[in-house]
């Protein structure tokens, strides 16, 4: 059976206000890469791209949160036995300590400033439904 994939999210504009943007079923790579680059110009949001339906083992969801240019991303799977578990990018080139995204506390080696690699992460997603060890781990 064929998963189909929603993309969707939320910016948040220079006085703080919440606006979500529509959500969109199938979305292709221009798309994508739009939306993402619409949600990093505003200097802060989120994306999220899930597997409708999800899948009982395996990643079902990839989120992006932007702040001020830094972007987290995390792959979101159900684990075999019946746990949960967050996949990240591991980045050498920031500190090991935290840094605030959206207000939280995240590791600052979690977290990348490169535009094109969360677009890859996101297009490899919507492809396979998956992404790369590589990428995330």
């Amino acid at each position: 059976m064929r998963k189909d994939i929603v993309l969707g999210g939320y910016l948040i504009n220079a006085d703080g206000v919440r606006d979500q943007l529509p959500a969109m079923l199938n979305p292709n790579n221009s798309t994508t890469e739009d939306i993402i680059k619409s949600v990093s110009s505003s200097g802060k949001g989120v994306v999220v791209m899930r597997c409708k339906p999800p899948p009982e083992c395996g990643p079902y969801e990839l989120e992006m949160h932007v702040d001020s240019g830094n972007f987290l991303l995390m792959l979101n799977v159900n684990d075999e036995d019946g746990d949960h578990s967050v996949r990240t990018p591991t980045n050498e080139n920031m500190p090991n300590e935290q840094m605030i995204i959206l207000g939280e506390k995240y590791p600052a080696r979690a977290v990348t400033r490169d535009i094109g690699f969360v677009c890859t992460v996101f297009n490899e997603f919507a492809h396979l439904g998956d992404v790369s060890t590589d990428l995330l781990s």
